[in-house]
């Protein structure tokens, strides 16, 4: 829903029941809304659509979108002047009634259509406190957004800037990275166990349904939320122990919560493949602590401590043979983990 009318909000504003409308649709397919009622709604729908870099999923709003394509207009009216159709709207628009700067892009208010589509992106920007006039510079011999790192204009860097500029207290070093060598549904319950909106225990009791307690179903001893199920609780500290014993890492015995776990690895020394492979291995572990709990909690099966961490050995290494682009060392070599190699 957020790439099929790329075509139209490339060219028009699109009104805000349009964009309502389709936002409505993604809106109740992510949380799972039919006849009957929807599913539980963990996550609030504007972190949904926050970026990645902010600490959201990365969803994309849709006026953020047609606001980034309308603006890509005045760097092409910009970088192209003498093309047949910038020359053609210049000579449409120029006049006593144009804009109050018709020297950068012109406008003829009395004449409707696409181009005052263009150039009204000018007001929705300024009310996010961005003034495109400002952002759209001349350096060197082309013009260029002034925020991107490559030296010419991307909606995705425009987009960027539109999402920072309504939450500019945004932490953009958010614990929880997302790595391309694990797959999608271990990276999104990584991301919402570090949000703490998982349905533990305490999270579903928070939600109104009832249940006899919420103790945690594998220690037995404290509440059951997100940091207890995958730090805290004896289980998954035996699980962490063997890990950090297999890749050589001391354990943090001080160390309660996910996200200051995740930034122990990250403040670990090494390269940056041999990082990315930790992280790799932590997302691992955090999907394997959860498989395991549910086994534990709907079908009553206690899976052994080196059982999971075999799994998790096993999970990784078919991540890194099917999703990198690196040589992987063989089985043999995983196991004691020797990854000069890669």
């Amino acid at each position: 829903m957020g790439s099929l009318p790329s075509y139209f909000l490339s060219l028009f504003a699109a009104p805000k029941c349009v964009i309502n409308k389709i936002e409505k649709i993604r809106r109740e397919f992510l949380w799972g809304k039919n006849s009957s009622g929807h599913k539980i709604r963990w996550i609030r729908w504007d972190l949904i659509l926050k970026s990645r870099k902010g600490g959201g999923l990365g969803v994309g709003s849709i006026q953020d979108f047609n606001t980034a394509m309308l603006s890509k207009w005045w760097w092409r009216f910009k970088s192209n002047p003498l093309q047949l159709w910038a020359s053609t709207v210049a000579a449409i628009h120029k006049g006593r009634d144009s804009i109050s700067a018709p020297q950068f892009i012109p406008l003829r208010k009395a004449i409707t259509g696409v181009w005052k589509d263009v150039v009204s992106v000018d007001g929705t920007m300024s009310k996010a406190g961005i003034n495109i006039a400002e952002n759209l510079v001349y350096e060197g011999d082309r013009w260029r957004w002034r925020s991107d790192p490559e030296g010419s204009f991307s909606v995705k860097v425009v987009r960027t800037d539109l999402d920072r500029a309504r939450d500019p207290a945004a932490n953009s070093d958010q614990s929880c990275v997302w790595n391309s060598w694990a797959p999608p549904k271990v990276k999104v319950l990584l991301w919402r166990a570090c949000l703490g909106k998982v349905a533990t225990k305490t999270g579903l009791i928070h939600r109104g349904v009832p249940l006899a307690d919420g103790l945690c179903p594998r220690c037995g001893l404290e509440k059951e939320d997100s940091d207890h199920l995958f730090v805290s609780c004896l289980w998954s500290k035996c699980v962490w122990w063997n890990i950090m014993a297999w890749i050589r890492v001391s354990f943090p015995a001080d160390i309660k919560k996910l996200n200051d776990l995740i930034s122990f690895f990250k403040n670990q020394p090494g390269g940056k493949i041999w990082k990315k492979v930790i992280h790799s291995i932590v997302l691992g572990t955090v999907w394997r602590i959860w498989l395991v709990r549910n086994e534990k909690v709907f079908n009553n099966r206690f899976i052994p401590i080196l059982k999971t961490v075999e799994s998790i050995q096993e999970d990784v290494f078919c991540w890194l043979n099917i999703r990198s682009k690196l040589k992987v060392p063989s089985w043999e070599n995983w196991s004691s983990f020797d990854i000069l190699e890669m």
